[in-house]
């Protein structure tokens, strides 16, 4: 407590001498501290800007949309910064971090995969669902205040009431509509995170919806989205093909990306095409956004374009090799790992069949083992049966009890 104190006597200090927080403010220090990384610094920005927004306009006004957007964003980053402080993510020590190779996950266990030319902004490109298996195995590393699981839930929280916001006004500007659709790959980004993988299924493809209506196949924005999507579905099981589809996919629109960048570097990029303003039923227009396409090949200059093929030229081979290992991954068992195991010990015992949780009992009839036994003992064995009712007077046993009866008579 005792070094606690002059820090907060600094900070009145600090206080004192500053000018009043404005939302502009607490903006332009929120995103500085978000590029910087310091995501903890971030959220509190955010926070300052939202509580200082929504006293303005109110909680649900179209103005707050875009600052829980990035509030939620930075809650997600921040909880995946500090999940993996606390050992999640993190290796077992400094030697090893220093010795990873170049482009190397946060884990080690592959590259990141960058569709916005930003490694840092990247996907974890190998070893997802090994990922996955290995934390599902553990106990979760947040500690017992669970800090990062909040920050998670709040994450989700907050980008829903973004989510709502921006689906009132989704028909009026494409530039809303974009970010509702980022706003749903975010929130399936909340959702990988916390293995709540059929959300998160959910939330990729309706922001990849989205984008599609809104973007042309060549968008590295189309490839991230089948990317996200295609690990997503690679950890939930039954879902590899669709997993495989969705791969394919991407590699076709980084494939597309390419040609655009080399016909722009040729000089036969074509004209961007015209986008006229809708109107809907009652005549009014509708927003055409400048800030929809802003990743076109048209907005980039000749030694961008040059850059920017070597990078797609090794996404390209990356996303290849995704492909190929999702084709060679073994096909999935129609039946259920405990259930197989219990099929197994069962046919070796021939004891009472084992029954699995959710699923029928598997019964096995003895009856031919029994039937065998008996022909060996007696060639009929329907006698055996027809005695057990009752006594035929022609057996043996019948004639031995006449015979005693007839001697004590």
């Amino acid at each position: 407590m005792a070094s606690e104190q002059p820090k907060a006597a600094r900070t009145d200090a600090t206080d004192a001498s500053a000018p009043e927080m404005t939302v502009e403010t607490a903006l332009e220090h929120a995103r500085r501290a978000f590029a910087l990384k310091k995501y903890e610094q971030a959220v509190e920005y955010y926070a300052t800007a939202l509580e200082l927004q929504t006293k303005k306009h109110g909680e649900d006004a179209p103005e707050t949309a875009n600052l829980y957007f990035s509030y939620g964003k930075a809650l997600l980053e921040n909880a995946i910064s500090q999940a993996s402080v606390l050992g999640k993510e993190q290796p077992e020590n400094g030697d090893e971090a220093e010795g990873k190779p170049s482009g190397a996950g946060a884990n080690g266990k592959g590259p990141i995969l960058s569709f916005s030319g930003d490694a840092d902004e990247g996907v974890l490109l190998f070893g997802q669902a090994a990922i996955a298996e290995e934390e599902g195995d553990e106990e979760d590393a947040e500690g017992e205040d669970g800090e990062p699981e909040d920050d998670f839930n709040a994450a989700w929280e907050v980008l829903e009431l973004a989510r709502a916001i921006y689906e009132k006004g989704k028909d009026q500007d494409e530039e809303v509509k974009m970010k509702l659709a980022e706003t749903y790959i975010a929130l399936g980004d909340v959702s990988l995170e916390t293995e709540k993988f059929d959300q998160a299924i959910t939330d990729y493809t309706e922001g990849l919806t989205l984008k599609l209506d809104l973007l042309p196949i060549s968008s590295r924005q189309i490839a991230e989205a089948h990317y996200k999507l295609s690990i997503v579905l690679d950890l939930t099981s039954g879902r590899l093909s669709d997993a495989i589809l969705h791969a394919e996919k991407a590699l076709e629109s980084v494939d597309a990306r390419l040609a655009e960048l080399r016909d722009g570097i040729n000089g036969k990029l074509l004209p961007a095409p015209i986008r006229e303003a809708k109107t809907d039923k009652k005549g009014k227009g509708k927003a055409v956004g400048s800030g929809v396409h802003a990743d076109s090949v048209h907005h980039l200059t000749k030694s961008q374009m040059e850059a920017e093929i070597k990078e797609c030229e090794g996404l390209k081979e990356d996303l290849a090799l995704k492909v190929e290992e999702l084709k060679t991954t073994p096909s999935e068992p129609t039946e259920s790992a405990p259930a197989m195991a219990a099929r197994a010990l069962d046919a070796e015992l021939n004891a009472k069949p084992i029954s699995i949780p959710g699923q029928p009992a598997v019964v096995n009839d003895l009856t031919s083992l029994v039937v065998k036994k008996k022909k060996t003992a007696e060639v009929d064995a329907p006698a055996k049966r027809r005695a057990d009712d009752g006594e035929d007077a022609g057996s043996p046993t019948a004639k031995k009890a006449k015979l005693e009866e007839d001697a004590q008579s």
